[in-house]
């Protein structure tokens, strides 16, 4: 054996911990039915799952909502619940052990995170949140920080809620303690939350220079950055900045159900957001409109349940987003990119690219160029995506790599349970620069052209102008029961300790789902489900 992954058709999935023995901890159960999947490899290739369907009834024991701003998105996120009032420490040191240890998961869809146990005798308990639980070995005193202790009372019978609320709180929109969001950005310290209204923000171009911020729309919608004019350059002032609507210039900006529109500049390369300071994510944005949606960026970069469409001067030179060198690691997941002008679907020069999960299209009228373009190589993982040419595409290439440069420390591309489509009548599906290395397994590509231009191994890929997809021209990409996709895949096994399986789906517009695993893997994006 070389691996154990897991899934829940309700939410959830990971892999199991073991070497000769696998098991797992902490799966998070909804209410009524969730059927747990659990998929095994071997170092020969094979692949086989079992499901369990467990039913949960009755009320939680505790519940609750963590705050996006205490959660670390690269670790490990858990709530340790410990009997009694106790001094909280990690599992297996020399204080007080706890009683269990509940993830703190991430809503589909959605920037929020909660926890839920279903469990507890009836007692007094003791809450602690930590964001290292992935560094808490067991049997070993390890030095885990806590970000919020309690204690609570839970009754026999009834639930409790405990949530883990932001350290610092600013509100911004009418009548609020600020009117708008760059008044907010002169206000702000390290650290702090900041919560946008719902409503329309004209011309309010802000400079964010502070670290660890969380910036939220709040009411039921997004808060609207919409410009109206082209953003001048004034040395000097933050508000005629010359790049964008808004600039990041501190560390770990995250921003929440934002949308952005109209950037445009003197020199034809504004943005919605230019990321100028490192580690930025982006969740259920919604970028359209602009000469870029997003640009620039350093660190690691992550944007999910985001949408990007229409961005683009139409020069060719603009783009849905684009992604700078800066960047070590650039991961887009659970997102739909679709109609850049001229310019790419996806563009990113990171050193590490992790593609996973979207829809990136130009549907019927869309005039992109590329739809992914790695344009200076790297190490790059585009798993599970929903692709499409469209007949008006500005170039006959779908996704390219290397088309540039080498200038990646890495020369690596894996292309793995995709499904494209190319309704451009003739191109290239995949083009590969010279002197890399591209692995393309269990995809399916559907249209006239060249699968393959460049350096490469394909294996298991199903190519057919049929493949039997649900209705291609609507772009549902679901397989039919007729597909010879079905059972047809072989495992894509495990590279740089990244295991190319792919775990999830994409669900239109901007959400996923546990993908179903029930003997061989499926080619394309979808297994097949009656």
């Amino acid at each position: 054996m070389t691996s154990v992954s897991w899934s829940n058709n309700r939410g959830g999935s990971g892999k199991a911990n073991g070497t000769t023995a696998w098991t797992v901890s902490g799966i998070v159960l909804q209410d009524g039915s969730n059927i747990l999947t659990v998929s095994a490899s071997d170092a020969a290739g094979h692949l086989r799952s079992a499901a369990l369907t467990v039913v949960q009834s009755g009320q939680l024991s505790v519940a609750g909502q963590v705050d996006s701003s205490l959660i670390d998105r690269n670790a490990g996120n858990a709530v340790y619940i410990y009997a009694g009032a106790v001094v909280p420490d990690d599992s297996g040191g020399t204080g007080a052990n706890p009683y269990a240890i509940v993830s703190v998961l991430q809503d589909n869809g959605g920037c929020s995170w909660n926890y839920r146990l279903g469990s507890l005798p009836a007692g007094q308990y003791t809450m602690a949140f930590t964001n290292q639980a992935a560094s808490d070995a067991p049997n070993t005193d390890d030095a885990i920080v806590f970000k919020g202790t309690t204690t609570i009372q839970v009754q026999a019978g009834t639930s409790a809620t405990q949530n883990f609320s932001a350290a610092r709180l600013l509100r911004v929109g009418p009548g609020r303690s600020y009117a708008s969001p760059s008044a907010a950005a002169a206000a702000a310290q390290d650290g702090d939350v900041i919560e946008i209204d719902a409503g329309e923000y004209r011309d309010d171009i802000t400079m964010w220079r502070r670290n660890n911020l969380t910036l939220r729309g709040v009411g039921g919608a997004r808060a609207h950055m919409r410009a109206t004019r082209v953003i001048p350059y004034t040395p000097g002032n933050d508000r005629e900045n010359g790049m964008a609507i808004w600039v990041t210039q501190g560390r770990g900006i995250a921003m929440e159900n934002i949308e952005f529109s109209g950037a445009s500049v003197p020199d034809e390369n504004g943005a919605g957001i230019r990321a100028n300071g490192p580690d930025l994510t982006v969740c259920n944005g919604y970028f359209h409109d602009n000469e870029n949606g997003i640009l620039g960026g350093s660190g690691n970069l992550l944007v999910e349940y985001s949408e990007f469409s229409y961005n683009g001067f139409g020069t060719g030179y603009t783009h849905n987003m684009y992604i700078s060198g800066d960047t070590n690691r650039f991961t887009l997941r659970y997102s739909y990119s679709h109609h850049a002008k001229i310019g790419h679907n996806v563009k990113s020069r990171a050193r590490e690219n992790y593609i996973l999960y979207n829809r990136i299209m130009d549907e019927v009228t869309g005039s992109s160029s590329y739809d992914i373009d790695i344009p200076d190589s790297g190490l790059a993982y585009i798993i599970g995506n929903l692709i499409q040419h469209g007949p008006a595409a500005d170039n006959s290439t779908i996704v390219a790599y290397g088309a540039e440069s080498a200038s990646n420390p890495i020369h690596e591309l894996y292309v793995v349970n995709n499904t494209i489509v190319n309704d451009r009548g003739s191109g290239t599906f995949v083009s590969v620069r010279g002197g890399t290395t591209a692995k393309i397994v269990n995809n399916i590509f559907s249209g006239n052209g060249t699968v393959l231009a460049g350096p490469g191994t394909l294996v298991s890929n199903l190519v057919s102008n049929t493949p039997g997809l649900v209705n291609i021209s609507g772009f549902d990409y679901r397989l039919t029961a007729a597909s010879a996709a079905r059972d047809a895949g072989t495992d894509p096994g495990t590279v740089n300790g990244f295991d190319l399986t792919p775990v999830l789906e994409y669900v239109h517009p901007t959400g996923q789902r546990a993908r179903p695993l029930a003997g061989n893997v499926d080619i394309g994006a979808y297994e097949y489900s009656p």
